[in-house]
């Protein structure tokens, strides 16, 4: 919905109340808990009790226990999977043994088993919680990380790729949903851009890094990729033991005997029911159900968000961070002082990122905040495209560099956004998210590796031209469509009483239709 109590008055929020009629009973979390008008009133009389200062220093808590966490995580998941760019001008390719064409197929298949593993991990995270599923994955993916530096084939680099893809699969959906369960709508695409920035700044530190590890060339006979490799996931191997003791369960896996340590009852209690009762007091399920997996798979909204994330996210971004040392190398720099002006760009990105997703909280204006990046996206890769045929205008080819990273990066976090704000039923949310991806990644990541080809550097009219085509045909358009029909349908129910809708419909049959409910508004 548009509004939240979170961001409203008290008295909008009591407005939201039932009737005295207005009674069900079902279940939520993880075990049965009845009468959840009780339930409600207890949500109003936290939200009283929270209003002001201490709701803020909820917030806060939840802040920085959640965001540097994922952050990191979500940090060292990207420098693990794209790491491979800057390995290539260390002399990887030629110490291997790989041709470039078989290099760019290595890189498409990791995501095969990233996409495909997707919505399965998100499952299983929704099963398990993330303090059990994130220290697995995280550590088995800095484990194939250390292993690639023992690569010295073609067969055993596509191995370490397809497994890296198993096992970095769950990190980035399970953290969009990780935020989705503990921020309300108007909360959450501020946080997401702050995790986001991560990836953005993955490039920046991967950059440092790798002019870093490029002095260490030959220390104790090993190239300095294999010393990337290694580095890279020791640290990741750390990280996923630390989170282990950092990261929280979710809100509803709290219970008598399962106590938080870092928040007191009282704000548990709210932190939980004010995401479960933010669109008022027809809550969703928190009962896992195959059947809320299936709906989303049913579901037009996750179709046309995959076309967005596939189309207007994955494939340009995957290319960039692919290609992007090589385009600056191209530019007339040394390889290692190339490594380092690919750090600019991606800083600006960030902020960016970070801008975007505040300003598309404070509005909630998320078409127009996904249609702006697209722009600036577009702009940068146009001005690239021209200015490559240029040598003396290596100065702007850069500054072009800085928009095209800044417009596909800032993208992400919305659209994750607008997928969770408009799916109030965790289950179907997890599965929503999982399944969008699962499209996004095989298709963005496979074709985004394999356009911007060696044999056309450095114009790369292939690579220019599909991404300007799949931003403006496959995400602008699909992007347009998908707020044309939301509003449509925001429309229709706006022309319906609500007294009437009550007397058609039962609390509980209300909670079950979740977004197709006559009483939700889409966020636009």
């Amino acid at each position: 919905m548009s509004a939240t109590p979170e961001s409203s008055s008290i008295d909008d929020v009591e407005k939201k109340a039932p009737g005295p009629t207005g009674t069900m009973e079902k279940d939520v979390g993880d075990g049965a808990i009845s009468a959840p008008d009780s339930e409600y009133e207890r949500y109003l009389e936290l939200h009283h009790q929270f209003d002001g200062p201490a709701r803020a220093k909820l917030i806060r808590k939840l802040d920085w226990r959640l965001l540097p966490t994922l952050s990191f995580l979500y940090l060292m998941c990207s420098l693990d999977k794209s790491n491979a760019g800057n390995a290539k001008l260390f002399g990887f390719l030629e110490d291997v043994g790989m041709s470039p064409t078989q290099f760019n197929l290595a890189l498409m298949y990791l995501f095969f088993t990233y996409g495909l593993c997707e919505p399965i991990s998100n499952i299983a995270l929704r099963r398990l919680g993330p303090k059990i599923w994130f220290p697995i994955i995280v550590c088995a993916w800095g484990l194939i990380t250390t292993l690639t530096c023992l690569v010295n084939n073609y067969a055993s680099y596509v191995v370490v790729r397809l497994m890296l893809g198993l096992s970095e699969a769950g990190l980035y959906p399970g953290s969009f949903f990780i935020l989705s369960m503990w921020f309300t709508p108007k909360e959450l695409a501020t946080r997401m851009a702050i995790f986001y920035g991560a990836n953005t700044a993955a490039g920046a530190f991967g950059g440092v890094i790798a002019y870093g590890v490029g002095n260490l060339d030959g220390v104790n006979g090993w190239r300095a990729w294999k010393w990337l490799f290694l580095i890279e996931g020791l640290i990741t191997i750390f990280a996923g033991l630390v989170c282990f003791l950092l990261l929280p369960h979710f809100p509803h896996q709290y219970t008598a005997e399962k106590k938080s340590k870092w928040l007191d009852p009282d704000e548990l209690e709210y932190a939980k029911l004010r995401v479960k009762y933010c669109n008022g007091p027809n809550a969703p399920t928190y009962v896992f159900r195959w059947s809320d997996v299936l709906a989303a798979a049913k579901d037009r909204k996750t179709y046309l968000m995959m076309m967005l994330f596939w189309w207007g996210g994955s494939v340009p971004t995957y290319s960039l961070s692919y290609t992007l040392p090589t385009m600056v190398n191209n530019l007339g720099y040394s390889a290692v002082k190339a490594q380092a002006l690919t750090t600019p760009p991606y800083i600006f990105a960030t902020c960016v990122c970070v801008f975007v997703g505040w300003m598309s909280d404070r509005y909630q204006k998320r078409f127009f905040s996904i249609m702006g990046c697209y722009t600036l996206g577009l702009i940068g890769i146009i001005i690239l495209w021209i200015t490559v045929h240029h040598k003396n205008l290596y100065g702007v080819s850069y500054f072009a560099i800085f928009l095209a990273a800044a417009g596909y990066s800032a993208q992400a976090p919305i659209v994750g956004a607008w997928t969770s704000v408009n799916v109030p039923n965790p289950s179907k949310r997890a599965a929503a998210i999982g399944l969008l991806m699962l499209f996004g990644s095989v298709g963005g990541g496979s074709i985004g590796s394999n356009i911007y080809l060696a044999s056309e550097a450095p114009y790369y009219p292939l690579g220019f031209g599909f991404s300007v085509g799949a931003t403006v045909l496959g995400a602008m358009i699909p992007a347009t469509i998908h707020w044309w029909l939301m509003r449509r349908d925001n429309a229709k129910r706006e022309q319906m009483v609500s007294a009437e809708v009550h007397e058609q419909y039962t609390q509980e049959a209300l909670s079950e239709m979740g977004e197709n409910s006559p009483l939700f508004r889409y966020t636009l």
